[in-house]
């Protein structure tokens, strides 16, 4: 079911692809919230000018890829539904 979710491939079984339909809001808010600590972290060490905030940084970059990636998936996994109906 993930690799059906991440990968944006609709799999051979309507159960699988059922439950990557339903996983998909869940996968959303999660990466959003984690996206949303880590700009909050990234902005205090860069506000103290601390020698960690290039490694926020970069984990804040490929948070919002994350959060990219997971609403594209979802979008794949949805347009699937409604042009199977």
């Amino acid at each position: 079911m993930l690799r059906t979710f991440w990968s944006c491939r609709a799999d051979d079984s309507d159960k699988i692809n059922r439950a990557a339909r339903e996983y998909g809001p869940y996968a959303l808010g999660l990466v959003a919230i984690i996206s949303l600590e880590l700009i909050i972290i990234a902005g205090i060490l860069i506000g103290r000018a601390n020698g960690w905030a290039w490694i926020a940084t970069a984990a804040t970059v490929l948070s919002m890829w994350s959060l990219w990636w997971t609403v594209v998936c979802r979008r794949r996994i949805n347009a699937n539904v409604a042009a199977d109906e």
